[in-house]
């Protein structure tokens, strides 16, 4: 098994050498993104800036924010009940209206007393400072490890539980895919460099007929669902690289707001493209 040491110090080097820090904040944290249309239920909607696009967005299912805190407490409780976590579980779902398949393997792990230990070894994997094996029994030493969940109702469960951890989805990623790759002019050796970071990556459409994929060919993303440790993977390296922009250009922000960026800007890439 190939011995896997990409982690946050390996993700700067790389975005230092693309520049990346210099052109996030040149050409996208402080244009202006005009008239994104949304279809019907939200319309057009402008925004000043990168951060703007972050206000202006909500929620499909609104709850409190003492809501959201509720669920991290719980899913973090050591005290917690299967019970207890499911329930969070199963409202976090809902709050995303992401169920169906979720919810099975929701029910199958609490059937098979097995929810709160994947919890407790997610909340480990969260905190970890480089990227998994996919050999995830020997990379944890622990014959009992279970095997990675990721889907589009997962990665909001992971984002509850860890607060510095994104909803990997595939507005998301477009939206990140887009920064990496948009007006770049890479070199020869800078595209191989690329490909280093972009190989752990997804280029997915989503549900909707929207532009979400970036070329594939050229820059070298997963053409693909994400699933599993790769999914786990690049849910992890996306948070490290608003970690990163945070740090970098001093922006003082919480992760939330880069994500709800994110959310919006990456709902139809080529109607931000067509702006440039």
């Amino acid at each position: 098994m190939e011995n896997i040491s990409f982690n946050k110090k390996a993700l700067d080097d790389i975005l230092t050498e693309l520049k990346y820090y210099d052109n996030f904040r040149d050409n996208f944290l402080n244009r202006r993104y005009d008239s994104i249309d949304y279809g019907k239920r939200i319309g057009k909607i402008s925004f000043d800036n990168f951060f703007a696009a972050a206000d202006n967005y909500t929620y499909s299912n609104q709850v409190d924010e003492d809501i959201f805190s509720d669920w991290n407490k719980i899913l973090n409780d050591e005290k917690s009940t299967e019970e207890d976590l499911f329930c969070a579980i199963l409202e976090i779902f809902v709050w995303g209206d992401v169920l169906s398949g979720n919810v099975k393997t929701a029910i199958k792990l609490y059937k098979d007393k097995k929810l709160k230990p994947y919890i407790i070894q997610i909340i480990d994997l969260l905190k970890r400072k480089e990227i998994l094996s996919k050999d995830i029994k020997n990379k944890l030493d622990n014959e009992n490890a279970l095997e990675i969940i990721w889907s589009s109702g997962w990665t909001k469960v992971y984002s509850f539980i860890n607060n510095n951890i994104l909803i990997y989805d595939s507005r998301v990623s477009a939206f990140l895919n887009h920064t990496l790759t948009h007006q770049t002019n890479y070199t020869e050796k800078q595209l191989d460099i690329l490909k280093l970071l972009t190989k752990y990556l997804y280029n997915f459409p989503g549900a909707e007929s929207r532009e979400r994929l970036v070329d594939k060919k050229l820059y070298g993303f997963k053409n693909s669902n994400p699933n599993g440790v790769n999914g786990l993977n690049a849910n992890l390296i996306s948070s490290w690289t608003v970690e990163l922009l945070n740090e970098k250009l001093e922006l003082n922000k919480e992760i939330r707001s880069f994500e709800r960026a994110f959310f919006m800007l990456g709902f139809d890439l080529i109607q931000i493209k067509q702006e440039l």
